[in-house]
């Protein structure tokens, strides 16, 4: 089987595709991962071949957009983002498909070159979520936006959503789908570390950790809210944790003196010794803190963040907060700590659910069965 992954230059939406694409070579499978050159260098540091295709485009000025107030002309700005990355990939992403002769595209679900690509071609496409599905809903109404560059790279009649979906959010949390869903076990994975973590595995206290991504630092450091919240936390009998990148640690300000700031370390590890995280509602920290039976305090400020909130809210495990809650915060952390808290059980809960996923090598075969099946129909006809 030789197999195509891509998403665009964001180094989250690899860090979700890696584990699949790491079980598709470990069962002796071909794969390159092609994604614009801005990201070629991560996917070599995460041990996967890459193609650099199509040219860079500003994600983190168009995510700017989104925090503007007022309506822009032309289509909605989260529309025109997916469509500025799909028209830049979708010519050199088909050309790669077709000559090296690839069985099957695997796409994250907002590459929608990876859809294009795999219809020009005639083969299958897996699209590949990273948390909350944000797309199935909307593919039907950007089919007419995206007819174009499908004309362009001849691909008549193709389906944004792929031919089936892989899935590593937990039914309870995903919620009710219409699509083929082939649910796969998360696998944290957040680029090259080095372990352990520095955090002792006991504590006398319940331990809060805060964290808060990469992309709102990144697009507006005036909304990057961590000193703020670490400082009301330590005003409750909670331990504070701060896990940050190097490029955040001037946006804290100052600290309580007994926080621990944790700098360039994997989440996983870290929610591994925590009680609760106080977060933005991304979908790889949403998803770590449930394998790790954690629940949430989530302030979203991005509407692909309000999206994964929100189904951590309606399966019970966290709750979700607005920016001018921020004040506030300190009652809600101070209830989730708590031991029998509600969202504390189901939390656990879903951690439980999420171990009875199947591992991604399970899912590589699946993906063989899909592409023989398709072929199997194709000499049928």
């Amino acid at each position: 089987m030789r197999v195509v992954f891509t998403t665009w230059a964001w180094p989250t939406h690899l860090y979700a595709l890696a584990p699949l694409a790491w079980a598709c070579r470990a069962a002796g499978h071909d794969v390159v991962f092609a994604s614009q050159p801005g990201l070629v260098g991560e996917i070599v540091r995460a041990g996967l071949p890459a193609v650099a295709v199509g040219t860079d485009v500003d994600t983190a000025g168009m995510v700017r957009e989104y925090l503007r107030p007022g309506k822009t002309e032309g289509p909605p700005r989260a529309v025109a983002m997916l469509l500025a990355h799909a028209e830049s990939m979708a010519d050199d992403l088909t050309a790669l498909v077709r000559d090296w002769r690839a069985d099957v595209v695997v796409h994250d679900q907002t590459a929608l070159a990876g859809p294009l690509a795999a219809a020009a071609a005639g083969v299958p496409a897996v699209r590949h979520l990273y948390g909350a599905d944000l797309m199935s809903r909307v593919a039907p109404k950007l089919a007419g936006v995206f007819a174009p560059l499908a004309e362009r790279v001849g691909a008549p009649g193709f389906d944004l959503c792929g031919d089936v979906t892989v899935d590593p959010v937990p039914a309870s949390v995903q919620g009710p789908v219409t699509y083929r869903r082939l649910p796969v076990r998360y696998v944290p994975y957040s680029g090259a570390t080095v372990l352990p973590v520095d955090l002792a595995e006991t504590r006398e206290r319940p331990r809060v950790c805060v964290s808060w991504g990469h992309t709102i630092a990144k697009v507006d450091a005036g909304r990057f809210p961590v000193g703020r919240i670490a400082a009301a936390a330590a005003e409750l009998d909670v331990e504070v944790v701060v896990a940050i990148s190097a490029s955040q640690r001037a946006l804290l300000g100052p600290l309580p003196d007994d926080t621990t700031v944790l700098v360039d370390q994997p989440l996983e590890p870290v929610l591994a010794r925590c009680d609760l995280l106080v977060g933005h509602g991304g979908a790889a920290s949403v998803l770590t803190a449930l394998r790790a039976g954690l629940p949430s305090v989530l302030v979203p400020q991005l509407p692909d963040h309000a999206g994964h909130s929100a189904r951590v809210a309606a399966r019970g495990a966290g709750t979700v907060l607005g920016v001018e809650e921020l004040p506030g915060i300190e009652e809600h952390i101070e209830r989730l700590v708590a031991g029998d808290a509600v969202e504390r059980r189901a939390a656990r809960e879903v951690a439980a659910e999420m171990r009875e996923q199947p591992a991604p090598s399970d899912v590589v075969a699946s993906l063989a069965a899909l592409i023989g099946g398709r072929a199997g129909a194709e000499r049928v006809l």
